[in-house]
């Protein structure tokens, strides 16, 4: 793969590109997990993906832009030497803080297909693209997946949890919730199982769109899978380390839904109260947490790598029951960078593995 990397800032969610995604939407007839645990946690709504004509390049690679570290790594594995990638966020970049700059949004200009989340991670990245990419095809990587409800697998507090705060605060605050945690969960890479549909759907896009290569992209792509089976293995495989009594995860911000649904844990709490990490907490929500954490006997927070972890060592000083308290950063909207030794999507899932293995045990 010819990749350009050339990392462009730009973030927050464009209505132009938030009505474009949803009149591709449809209705899926059955839900992606039907346990009895989780099967009404699903919204039902699943994006579809765009119809391509073939285009004539001429001996010349696709143009191909990817808006994330993460999403780009996909594309890049299936791609390879066929395409010229381009990926808009360096590692380590915050795709919900993300802002463009005008010569950098030029970069997009020439694509032949621009890759995207799908449930408006980017924020307003993707309007941006639909203005100076006009014409371009913005494809929603995570097409063909049922997401979540946001808060799918977090715990529900009780009315004794804010039986000391002002009233007027506690509806501003179920307010807030409720604009931050509506709709469809964004971060699907949690689930192996939905990369593996990532990979198909790029699979799909590169070859309609350039059919001599169709060949190359599935040969790609079926070694991807296998490496992708493979972590999943080894997820199940360390977790399984976990007790029951310990599967329980206090978070930065609401991310990991996707992981607890898939592995068996539930969210406590999160620092920051929203879908976003541009949400700004309050001291009673900060105060909640706290109370969360001591009731269940949790001494450790997991924060992220492209946001400071001031926070979260706000609410672990205040965590006065514990002996022990662990603020441990996971890889969330970011692949590392070169020498993390989680500078790829499966080598990023590995670390957050090992890391919340350690922070739990």
């Amino acid at each position: 793969m010819k990749n350009n990397q050339i990392f462009v800032k730009l973030s927050g969610i464009g209505l132009a590109f938030f009505l474009l995604i949803l009149l591709g939407c449809t209705k899926a007839s059955t839900p992606a997990v039907t346990t009895e645990h989780n099967k009404h946690e699903t919204t039902g709504d699943v994006l579809t993906l765009p119809a391509f004509k073939a285009l004539t390049r001429n001996g010349e690679p696709l143009q191909v832009v990817a808006t994330t570290s993460i999403i780009g790594d996909v594309v890049s594995q299936v791609g390879r030497e066929a395409i010229e990638l381009t990926t808009l966020m360096a590692p380590g970049e915050d795709p919900h803080s993300y802002e463009p700059g005008a010569r950098e949004l030029t970069a997009v200009a020439d694509a032949d297909v621009i890759f995207v989340n799908g449930w408006g991670l980017e924020e307003a990245l993707v309007h941006d693209l639909a203005e100076i990419g006009s014409g371009v095809p913005i494809v929603p990587i995570s097409a063909r997946i049922e997401p979540l409800l946001f808060g799918a697998n977090s715990h529900d507090h009780t009315e004794a949890d804010h039986k000391e705060a002002d009233q007027e605060e506690i509806a501003h605050e179920e307010a807030e919730h409720e604009h931050n945690h509506t709709g469809a969960d964004p971060h699907v890479w949690f689930s192996v199982h939905h990369v593996k549909k990532w990979s198909e759907n790029v699979t799909h896009v590169l070859s309609e769109l350039d059919p001599d290569n169709a060949e190359t992209y599935e040969n790609n792509a079926a070694a991807y899978q296998e490496e992708l089976t493979a972590l999943e293995m080894y997820a199940v495989e360390q977790l399984a380390q976990i007790p029951e009594e310990k599967r329980f995860l206090v978070t930065n911000h609401d991310s990991l839904s996707y992981f607890a649904h898939e592995y068996g844990f539930e969210l406590i709490g999160t620092v920051i109260p929203g879908a976003s990490t541009l949400t700004e907490p309050s001291a009673n929500d900060l105060a909640g947490l706290v109370a969360e954490m001591e009731a269940h006997h949790l001494c450790t927070i997991f924060t992220e790598t492209t946001v400071s972890d001031t926070l979260a060592q706000t609410v672990a000083a205040e965590l006065s029951a514990c002996d022990h308290i662990q603020v441990i950063k996971v890889y969330t909207g970011s692949i590392g960078a070169a020498g993390s030794g989680a500078d790829s999507y499966v080598s990023m899932f590995r670390a957050n593995v090992d890391a919340i293995v350690a922070g739990l045990k």
